[in-house]
């Protein structure tokens, strides 16, 4: 009886291990659909429910075209080297931080890249970190 009841917990508590700051959907991303020249590191997918919540702690998002995407697995653990990896993917495509900013908020480090592209038109790059939890923003100026 025991070792049912068990089976039991197990399986009514799996749902428990879903990701707190978005549900990732099972489309990997390699492309930004905002820009192609942006490519994102293996482990990055699409960020699913969730994303809305992520998107309101930018103060300005209004001001940008937004997509939302979560960091999976093994890439989730490494967080400096993969935000390290998105930022060289940035600058490569021809995106250069202007401004950084770092607030830590009920358990979460959020930091905020302004980026500019070669035109000089604005983009941004928002990371929220929590735990073993990453997810990034990116967004072109309207």
């Amino acid at each position: 009886m025991k070792p049912l009841f068990l089976s039991l917990l197990l399986l009514l508590g799996v749902p428990a291990l879903a990701q707190t700051l978005v549900e990732v959907t099972t489309v990997a991303a390699t492309i930004s659909s905002l820009d192609a020249s942006v490519r994102f590191p293996s482990g990055s997918f699409r960020a699913g429910r969730g994303s809305e919540a992520i998107v309101a702690r930018i103060p300005d998002a209004s001001r940008f075209n937004l997509e939302v995407y979560a960091a999976k697995g093994l890439a989730a653990r490494l967080q400096a080297g993969f935000v390290q990896q998105i930022l060289t993917s940035f600058a490569a495509s021809g995106y250069f931080v202007g401004n950084q900013q770092e607030t830590q908020v009920a358990g979460e480090v959020r930091t905020r890249y302004d980026l500019t592209d070669g035109a000089g038109r604005a983009a941004i790059l928002f990371v929220v970190r929590k735990g073993d939890e990453l997810v990034f923003v990116f967004g072109k100026a309207k």
